[in-house]
């Protein structure tokens, strides 16, 4: 294994199950580019929390928040590949859904092959075909998804809309997905400024509820709930969905603070 995916791999276990210290965004080096690709993080990544395989850069530049999630392990790469990555982003430093950005931003995938991806505890890791899947991640490259209040809308993924830019790259470093969020006020983007910390959000399928979902669907039974998952707050629609998945797809989301450093 390259020892780059070994340092992804240490850091996302060893923030797995256990309270994430706070973040900090530091100033952007002048390596610092919006490329899809990984070379500039190493040094300065941090594991998602409760999310084993998945790692997270952070570095500001006065204006804007740059963003960069790695996922290390296949199976979280397939999973970001299926139905993309949402960034929510409270400039208040809360957890407010402010503002949403789903990139890379496939179409809806089918129940069956949600089902089939991604981690999940127990059971054999079978994914979906992957010249199909590699497809489906590269058409959803050249648009964001834009998501404030209850509006959605898609742009260009180039910076044109705002100053919003992002990238992705999947290859033998794992799967990169690189994000500039502008962190002043905008149309169609935050309502107000940002303060010295923002809440982010992490926002990806939840592949074990699909996958329970689909077994208790065969079985002819309704799903049985769980109080203490961690589904994400309700959407303003009172969805936990993302914006364009049908109602059988469920999504998680991690929430941590970044103090812009």
């Amino acid at each position: 294994m390259r020892p780059f995916l070994v340092a992804v791999l240490a850091l996302a276990a060893t923030g797995c199950g256990s309270s994430a210290p706070p973040y900090v965004a530091e100033a952007a080096t002048t390596e610092t580019a919006i490329d899809g690709e990984a070379d500039e993080w190493p040094a300065a990544l941090r594991p998602v929390p409760d999310e084993a395989g998945l790692s997270l850069g952070l570095r500001h530049t006065g204006d804007a928040l740059i963003v960069a999630v790695i996922a290390g392990d296949d199976r979280q790469a397939r999973r970001i590949a299926l139905g993309g990555l949402r960034l929510w982003l409270d400039p208040e430093g809360g957890t407010d859904r402010a503002l949403g950005i789903r990139y890379p931003a496939p179409e809806a995938p089918d129940v069956e092959t949600v089902a089939r991806s991604g981690p999940r505890r127990g059971g054999p890791d079978v994914g979906p075909d992957p010249t199909r899947l590699r497809r489906r991640f590269e058409a959803g490259l050249d648009e964001v998804e834009i998501t404030r209040g209850v509006l959605t809308q898609r742009t260009p993924a180039d910076g044109a809309f705002g100053g919003l830019e992002a990238a992705s790259t999947w290859g033998t470093r794992g799967l990169v997905v690189e994000m500039r969020i502008p962190l002043e006020a905008a149309p169609g983007l935050l309502e107000t400024p940002a303060g010295e910390a923002v809440g982010l959000g992490v926002e990806l399928l939840d592949v074990s509820r699909a996958a329970l979902r689909q077994r208790f669907a065969q079985a002819g039974r309704p799903p049985m709930r769980n109080g203490g998952d961690d589904r994400p707050m309700p959407a303003p629609d009172g969805q936990n969905l993302m914006s364009d998945m049908p109602p059988s797809f469920e999504t998680v989301t991690r929430w941590l603070r970044v103090d812009l450093g």
